[in-house]
């Protein structure tokens, strides 16, 4: 697993926040984001998506809605990759991301 952490463009934020994804197609589940970072996320969703599949991650809390990729599948947990890095957060946003926008 520590070959995996390298591989990261981000440094992360565990979280334990609620949200939805769901795709084009209608596909659609709640799940728990595990953790979140300014390129991506690590959901635990109530359905799959195939890895490269086009999403849209919905995180409650912050009322905000990121296009992503699924990029890998293990354990039950999704990892998601955004179309766009998280640069200038929305206002909720900001304080849970300061502490790795800072780094």
């Amino acid at each position: 697993m520590a070959e995996q952490e390298n591989l990261r463009e981000s440094r992360r934020r565990r979280s334990i926040l609620v949200g939805r994804v769901f795709d084009d197609d209608g596909l659609s589940g709640k799940c728990i984001i595990a953790d979140l970072s300014i390129t991506g996320a690590k959901v635990k969703c109530e359905v799959e998506f195939q890895n490269g599949a086009e999403v849209y991650l919905k995180i409650d809390k912050f009322n905000d809605l990121r296009r992503a990729r699924v990029m890998w599948e293990r354990e039950g947990y999704t990892g998601l990759q955004f179309a766009e890095e998280i640069r200038n957060p929305p206002a909720a946003m900001v304080n849970f991301l300061q502490p790795i926008l800072d780094q």
